[in-house]
């Protein structure tokens, strides 16, 4: 069998995003997080580079102070369905940022929010009779933790086991 697509397990996200057993658990139980796969009964959980994106920006939120509630919520809410539905290799993050844009009272998951794609080349420009708001760099995110990622014992199991050359995405 030929694996076409990385994976890596719980034990690589708490080691690389870094995140905690417990919080990660939480997440899914809890939080309304869904990782794209659900593992049959009795099986191991194995996360593609969509649900590691999401899972580390949602940390992210969480250090600049968001309850895993909103943090998780908002990703399942907006980033998840983007980056399933937009992005189809890990490569297409670069550039992207994600720009929440909380309302007068509160942030919710309602939240209205926007993704655009920028280059090096050009300034990101909000207007100036916008709210504030919380800008993402899903791109810097996606490339940090991915290129940990790919250094870890998983990855080199997996490419060894499946016969897959070099890093896979």
């Amino acid at each position: 069998m030929i694996m076409t697509t990385a994976i890596w397990r719980n034990a690589d996200l708490i080691r690389i995003i870094p995140i905690t057993r417990a919080d990660l658990n939480q997440a899914k139980s809890r939080n309304a997080f869904r990782p794209e796969t659900t593992p049959k009964p009795g099986k191991a959980r194995w996360y593609g580079w969509r649900d590691v994106v999401a899972v580390a920006v949602a940390q992210d939120l969480r250090k600049l102070g968001f309850g895993p509630s909103i943090a998780f919520g908002l990703v399942q809410e907006h980033l998840a369905p983007f980056l399933r539905g937009r992005i189809d290799t890990p490569d297409e993050c670069a550039g992207v940022f994600w720009l929440i844009r909380p309302g007068d009272d509160r942030l919710t998951i309602e939240t209205p929010c926007e993704f655009l794609r920028h280059t090096e080349y050009e300034e990101l420009q909000i207007a100036p009779n916008e709210n504030a708001c919380i800008v993402v760099n899903v791109g810097r995110i996606s490339a940090r933790v991915l290129d940990d990622l790919q250094t870890t014992e998983t990855a080199a199991v997996i490419r060894k086991e499946f016969q897959v050359q070099g890093p896979v995405m």
